[in-house]
């Protein structure tokens, strides 16, 4: 009874900050922490586990980052040496600590984090965890300037996953491959792009989620612009 109650709260936490409404998620998330933050239960741990770092997510969209920091630090402290089942909800947790870091110009910190979870989880039984670490590595070695690094984290993320069936694990693999052919065109290498926007288009073009067939219309417009560029 007690996990399933602290589960109904998250998930309406959860429910309210992707309906915009972070600020009423945040007293849903404090109740299962409150009330349930002493249990031994693991069902129940993996639901106060939940609780933080949704609440740390909703916190960055009030855009309080350090205070999201805050609480990814606590759910990492608090759940590094639990159960394995907890292993999840720790990479995420570090994941989410690695993307604001990363927001707030601490690349180099986002980047230990990111390494981090790419030697605690496994890509077999936590995908999703070790594909947004490679995606998010990479977003933050290029933007470092170390181009040809991160192209090679771009392209094992979709070598790795590219066939997966996961449906978490699109929107991942269509944001490496458009990052991929940004820092293509960044490095001069028109056509390596074009190639890189066809296989987005051709993977993505007609996928059920809006959001996905968005990113490969962008892809279109992109690898337009770029073949009217006069050669020289």
């Amino acid at each position: 009874m007690s996990e399933q109650a602290a589960k109904e709260l998250v998930d309406k936490g959860v429910t309210q900050s992707e309906a915009n409404k972070a600020q009423e998620a945040l007293p849903l998330y404090d109740e299962v922490i409150q009330k349930f933050g002493g249990s031994s239960e693991i069902g129940v741990r993996i639901q106060v586990a939940r609780a933080f770092i949704n609440k740390g997510i909703a916190l960055h969209q009030l855009q309080k980052p350090n205070e999201a920091l805050a609480l990814y630090d606590e759910a990492i402290q608090r759940f590094d040496k639990g159960d394995e089942k907890l292993r999840e909800v720790v990479a995420k947790a570090l994941l989410q600590k690695a993307n604001v870091l990363r927001e707030l110009n601490r690349v180099e910190e986002s980047v230990a984090v990111c390494d981090d979870v790419l030697k605690r989880a496994d890509a077999k039984t936590l995908p999703v965890p070790v594909a947004g670490a490679l995606f998010t590595k990479a977003h933050a070695l290029g933007s470092l300037g170390r181009h040809d690094e991160a192209l090679k984290l771009y392209d094992e993320l979709v070598s790795s996953f590219g066939g997966a069936g996961d449906a978490a694990l699109r929107p991942l693999i269509a944001g490496g491959l458009f990052s991929k052919s940004v820092l293509l065109r960044l490095k001069n290498q028109p056509e390596a792009a074009v190639a890189t926007y066809d296989e987005l288009i051709k993977r993505f073009g007609e996928a059920p989620e809006p959001h996905l067939r968005g990113m490969a219309a962008m892809a279109q417009q992109s690898r337009s612009e770029l073949q009217s560029i006069p050669k020289k």
